[in-house]
């Protein structure tokens, strides 16, 4: 008897052990998953970021253009919430349809073809601002000067070897590279008088400012476009996609943040061409450092722009010949200068992005409200067929129990 008292215990003991390790295996399995989707919202939101801060955001050429250069905060917070908005649209559309090239054609249908051209003449200009801002960047960082353009053909051949890798490629560039530019705009967050000019009153002119950050954020956002339908087709979830974009818009806020107001506290700075390395110094051991990071944000975005342009090519004969030429194209554009791309080609690369964003807005509305009515309406159906089908039920049982009785009562 004891003996039968002790085996039982024994596989009590057991029993318990593997309810224990059960537990185990699901709190690791749920921290697993935890892991995943924090990695995905990285990807994601580095990705995003990689994409905006190119060589008009790090040099400050760009956001002078849009921002004003006092009392900008208002300004920067409510394009950090229209990043935030755009990007997850653009997310949610990757993931509900299946990547750009998908969501474009479900969004356009027979328009499709156009669109695609708009969005790759814009990345093309893009990518040529970016090459265009690596030659600044080598004249006034470095001291280059005439050896300045052998910088932006090196960055048209590493982005060139770099893009074969697909979005895997792109999202591996952007964890190494958006962390050390992060930490380089934290070391001058804390500028001696920058937070006076970030205090100051918005200017008198609110519409107008704020016409300007939706052109920029539109602009930004509609380049960055092949990127987050992709990531959002990549990395799947609407948590893992809500927090990425977040992320983005809170690191694209902050580094405009400081960039304006490090511009704003040199006072010479504004008219430069790349204001934000006067305001650092240029010529110095800062303005070498900051010419280095400076670059590692231009590939960013130029890796992030160029991805459609490579993509284009793809499944090809003569794909490396085209790709080729694109890249020498790209490269001869860039001679066309830095402050004259972001002058005058960004303003209206901005009311282009403005109407596909809303486009894009319209059909997934109207595709979540279509999803909706249908499964509404779904319900309705099936309940009023579940109905009937009692009904029916109820009345063959009636009809089963007063059938004998009839039957009695006719013999």
């Amino acid at each position: 008897m004891n003996r039968l008292f002790g085996a039982g215990r024994r596989l009590q003991n057991g029993a318990g052990a593997l309810a224990g390790a059960a537990k185990a295996g699901k709190a690791l399995a749920g921290a697993a998953k935890a892991g995943k989707a924090l990695a995905g919202a990285a990807k994601a939101g580095f990705a995003l970021t990689g994409s905006v801060i190119g060589a008009g955001f790090i040099s400050g050429a760009e956001l002078v253009r849009f921002f004003p250069s006092q009392g900008f905060l208002p300004y920067i917070a409510a394009a950090a919430l229209l990043f935030f908005g755009c990007f997850f649209l653009l997310f949610e559309c990757g993931r509900r349809y299946g990547g750009f090239a998908e969501t474009v054609q479900a969004v356009f249908g027979r328009r499709a073809a156009l669109v695609r051209a708009a969005v790759l003449v814009g990345s093309f200009v893009t990518c040529g601002s970016m090459l265009a801002g690596l030659a600044a960047l080598a004249g006034e960082g470095f001291g280059l000067g005439a050896w300045r353009y052998l910088v932006s053909l090196a960055g048209v051949l590493l982005v060139f070897a770099l893009a074969h890798a697909g979005m895997r490629g792109l999202f591996a560039v952007n964890l190494v590279l958006v962390p050390a530019i992060l930490l380089f705009l934290a070391f001058y967050a804390a500028v001696p008088g920058a937070a006076v000019y970030v205090r100051q009153p918005a200017q008198a002119d609110a519409f107008g400012g704020m016409v300007r950050v939706l052109l920029y954020v539109s602009m930004n956002v509609f380049l960055a476009a092949p990127v987050a339908c992709d990531a959002g087709a990549a990395c799947g979830g609407r948590g893992t996609g809500g927090a990425g974009c977040a992320l983005a818009a809170g690191l694209v806020g902050f580094g405009a943040a400081v960039v304006l107001a490090n511009i704003a506290a040199a006072g010479d700075a504004l008219y430069a061409e790349m204001p934000f390395l006067r305001a650092v110094g240029a010529g110095g051991a800062a303005g070498v450092v900051f010419a280095a990071v400076s670059a590692c944000g231009i590939f960013t975005t130029l890796i992030a722009s160029y991805y459609p342009l490579h993509n284009l090519f793809g499944g090809k004969k003569r794909a490396p010949l085209g790709r080729a030429l694109l890249c020498a194209c790209m490269f001869l554009f860039s001679l066309f200068g830095l402050t004259h791309i972001v002058r005058f080609v960004y303003p209206l690369i901005g009311g282009v992005g403005l109407a596909f964003l809303a486009a894009c807005a319209f059909s997934l509305r109207r595709s979540f409200f279509d999803e909706q009515f249908f499964r509404q309406r779904d319900k309705r159906v099936h309940a009023r067929r579940q109905h009937a089908q009692d009904h029916r039920r109820r009345h063959h049982k009636v009809e089963a129990e007063h059938l004998p009785a009839v039957d009695d009562k006719v013999a």
